[in-house]
């Protein structure tokens, strides 16, 4: 159950200054030519793109091991190679019999991308997107260094190289795995290069890729009850919306909640059929309801004047409490609410998708998705909350630590996904979970779920809501027996 670090690029920085002395490049370039020839062993005629920097330069030397080793490399030099190590490289390229060309070949087995890596700190120039477009169209697999170029390592955002592999470096980044990495990097691998773990610093994030250890303080003793567990409150369902507050209720029951309280803005239900355990009463009746110990308000909420008030009562409610849908729009359009929800004593959990996201921090969602990590931090610290930013390697942070989720899968693209998500954190949250680790562990079961469902259904078209419940709750009592 550990957790993969991540570092940005003043980290990354820090730990090739520490291990100057080890030949990176000469090592970065040896140890990606055998990760190659291990894994397309019968790619006679490989192309190689090196673009002017020191990942040119891994590439460089990767080609000069590869065609050591008998294979037909055609090189591309997308500029003259300026650091000293890269043209060192290009001198060792050409002493072993190399040639460089300055255009793309008809075909080839294998293309390696070693034009920019970590390097790029903005948008391609037009032609070497045009480079890249000619990459793409060789219909090949296709081998990135480090990154793949075009990528933002630090976001994970920009047009970049879609990769097959990706043979990251010295360590992981965070943009591999959040918004345009999720489709960029494809099978993603780290190649150490055998650095020194002193050589290290402390992590910028993580990469929450196994069920978080905070899951074991769910294992139950013998003599514990319902009320051991927590009442759960979930206050929404406006009319022609009260799914979405079933299927959060159902969550929480089913991911182990001791009680759920639905309050419904439409008393259209006075029972559950499929879920009778659930208790429905009127919004304004639950929210008063006095077993409560965590308290959910936004599904299927709507965005009226009753909606509103039931917002601020719940800001104002002593329980810890978790913003999602419509509630995130109210909070987002009061600065009555914003003011009075940072004086909060009791946690307060907001899961914003990017366009809420965007409202709370009255930008645009494009630049929200520019930099994932830093609007969630930026959430986090405007409202005084934890927070998990939804979508493509989803973003949990307190505003002070940050981590990516590392489960999930495009299965989740169907409705009622996120009700279904709030449901699972407030669950967790009533059975003892801290807000961070609960926000992490409920967002790493969700998409856990997905996966295994995508196991039996490859494609992964069809994944309602409702199912996804069932194959949360598996995961979360797989991943409590692996802890026992």
């Amino acid at each position: 159950m550990k957790n993969i670090p991540l570092f940005f690029n003043h980290g990354l920085r820090q730990i090739e200054i520490a291990a100057a002395s080890l030949s990176l490049m000469q090592r970065a370039g040896k140890t990606s030519a055998a990760w190659v020839l291990k894994h397309y062993p019968n790619a006679q005629n490989i192309y190689v793109l090196a673009g002017p920097g020191n990942n040119g330069g891994d590439a460089l030397l990767a080609a000069k091991q590869l065609h050591l080793a008998g294979k037909n490399i055609f090189l591309r030099l997308s500029a003259p190679a300026v650091p000293p190590g890269a043209q060192q490289a290009l001198a060792e390229w050409l002493a072993c019999g190399g040639q460089t060309q300055n255009h793309t070949p008809l075909h080839a087995d294998l293309a390696i991308d070693g034009l920019y890596g970590i390097g790029l700190n903005r948008a391609l120039s037009a032609r070497d997107s045009q480079i890249i477009q000619e990459l793409q169209a060789l219909a090949c697999p296709v081998i990135a260094l480090d990154t793949p170029s075009g990528l933002i390592s630090d976001s994970g955002t920009g047009s970049p190289v879609q990769a097959n592999h990706t043979l990251s470096f010295m360590a992981h980044k965070p943009g591999q795995f959040t918004g345009q990495g999720c489709n960029a990097c494809g099978d993603i691998h780290l190649l150490d290069l055998q650095i020194p773990q002193s050589c290290y610093p402390e992590p910028d994030g993580y990469l929450q890729s196994t069920a978080p250890s905070a899951m074991t303080n769910l294992l139950r003793k013998a003599d514990s009850h319902k009320g051991s567990y927590g009442t759960v409150g979930i206050i929404g369902g406006a009319t022609g919306m009260v799914g979405a507050t079933l299927l959060a209720g159902r969550a929480a029951l089913k991911l182990g909640a001791g009680r759920v309280v639905l309050g419904l803005l439409d008393k259209v239900l006075s029972v559950d059929p499929t879920q009778p355990e659930l208790m429905l009463h009127s919004a304004a009746e639950a929210l008063q309801h006095p077993a409560l110990t965590m308290l959910v308000i936004g599904p299927g909420l709507g965005t009226s004047q009753e909606a509103m008030a039931l917002v601020q009562q719940s800001i104002a409610s002593p329980l810890p409490l978790l913003l999602d849908a419509d509630a995130l729009n109210l909070l987002a359009s009061s600065s009555q609410l914003t003011a009075t929800i940072t004086q909060r004593t009791a946690s307060t959990i907001l899961t914003p998708h990017p366009a809420e996201a965007a409202r709370l921090l009255q930008t645009s969602t494009i630049a929200v998705q520019a930099n994932r990590i830093e609007a969630a931090q930026a959430i986090a610290k405007r409202y005084h909350a934890t927070v998990l930013l939804k979508g493509a390697g989803s973003i949990c942070a307190d505003g002070q630590a940050w981590s990516i989720n590392g489960s999930g899968n495009a299965a989740l693209a169907s409705a009622g996904q996120g009700d279904v998500l709030s449901g699972i954190i407030a669950a967790l949250i009533a059975q003892g979970l801290a807000p961070l680790a609960a926000v992490q562990s409920g967002c790493w079961l969700h998409g856990k779920a997905a996966d295994n469902w995508y196991r039996e259904n490859v494609g992964g078209i069809g994944l309602t809501a409702s199912e996804t419940i069932i194959y949360a709750r598996a995961a979360l009592n797989h991943a409590l027996a692996d802890c026992e």
